[in-house]
């Protein structure tokens, strides 16, 4: 997916959880950084970005902390950091979670796709 969009991929291993079975690296605790030093949406606002992950049924909203715009959508299965400077993925990473990132890196972030499958992870 790094190579597909230009972003940076960076894989988490959360303190305190159990590091999972190689097959599974990658899969979830993902973090996708488009420009780090970007503190705002350029191209579209924070409730564009909540109407587009609404399919993926969220909870509830936080707002982002350190001066930056963005949110966390909590979900029934983890979480998701928007940020203008990327995304963070606590959750599972489904067909549904990368139809989502689809739409962001295009519409939130200006990025251009540059062909494959987005259906594996």
């Amino acid at each position: 997916m790094g190579e597909r969009w230009g972003v940076l991929i960076q894989i988490n291993f959360p303190p305190g959880q159990e590091r999972p079975e190689a097959a599974l690296i990658g899969r979830s605790n993902v973090s996708i950084l488009i420009d780090k030093n970007r503190k705002k949406f350029e191209t579209i606002t924070e409730e564009d970005i909540k109407r587009a992950i609404l399919p993926l049924s969220p909870q509830s909203f936080d707002p982002a902390r350190f001066g930056h715009e963005g949110f966390r959508a909590n979900l029934s299965t983890g979480r998701i950091d928007c940020l203008p400077s990327g995304v963070h993925l606590w959750c599972n990473i489904t067909p549904e979670v990368l139809g989502f990132l689809d739409w962001i890196f295009v519409t939130g972030y200006g990025l251009s796709y540059s062909g494959g499958s987005s259906s594996s992870v």
